[in-house]
């Protein structure tokens, strides 16, 4: 049976976190590099499935969730219920092993937990283009197989269902094979935004990518 693309639920939590820590070192495993291995996916994915304006897709093969896209309709009103309703818990739990010498943080450990403590809100020049953004991660053995490109355009008809004219991402810059995929989607570097931003308009994906 051939893998399917269909919407994210709660359930798909853990596998959810465990494909953001096997491709959050620039693409690659991360698992080697931290103590505390669920940190990649509180920040980066698990908040989707959670707070108000997010949306999520899985790619599921048979049973088991081998990549996704996930990402918030609007970011603002996302950053806002993040504050709220999701880094309090987490800054309570992980904030005190900064100076507990007994926790044996690695220094990717001591990253994450300070990207917890003071999350950086989007930039301005990247909210002038888009209110919107997304994540898509895929496990190796699914990746140069055309996955990549449906899980987007899956998430760009979503875009549009909802009224969202343009959304961006973000990518760590290191990533180059990344950088050349989203590329050839149509994806471009947003002026005044931050290194590995890019965006693209649900028109610029109609005309060109598809």
């Amino acid at each position: 049976m051939a893998p399917i693309i269909r919407p994210a639920t709660k359930a798909d939590q853990s596998a959810i976190s465990n494909i953001c820590l096997l491709t959050a070192n620039a693409g690659t495993s991360s698992k080697h590099l931290h103590s505390h291995p669920a940190l990649p996916g509180l920040i980066y994915a698990l908040p989707y499935l959670i707070l108000e304006s997010t949306w999520g897709f899985v790619l599921d093969d048979d049973g088991e969730v081998v990549g996704y896209t996930l990402g918030a309709f609007d970011t603002r009103k996302f950053e806002e219920s993040a504050e709220t309703d999701w880094w309090p818990s987490l800054k309570a739990h992980y904030g005190p092993l900064l100076h507990d010498s007994a926790a044996a943080l690695t220094a990717a450990d001591r990253t994450y937990i300070n990207t917890i403590m003071t999350f950086p809100r989007a930039s301005d020049a990247t909210m002038a283009f888009a209110p919107a953004h997304l994540h898509i991660d895929i496990l190796p053995s699914h990746q140069q197989q055309g996955w990549g490109r449906k899980l987007i355009a899956r998430a760009m008809e979503n875009l549009k269902e909802n009224g969202v004219k343009s959304v961006w991402l973000g990518m760590d810059t290191r990533n180059t094979e990344a950088a050349a995929f989203y590329a050839r989607l149509g994806f471009k570097k947003l002026e005044g935004a931050e290194d590995g931003i890019m965006g693209i308009t649900v028109q610029e994906w109609e005309d060109y990518a598809v």
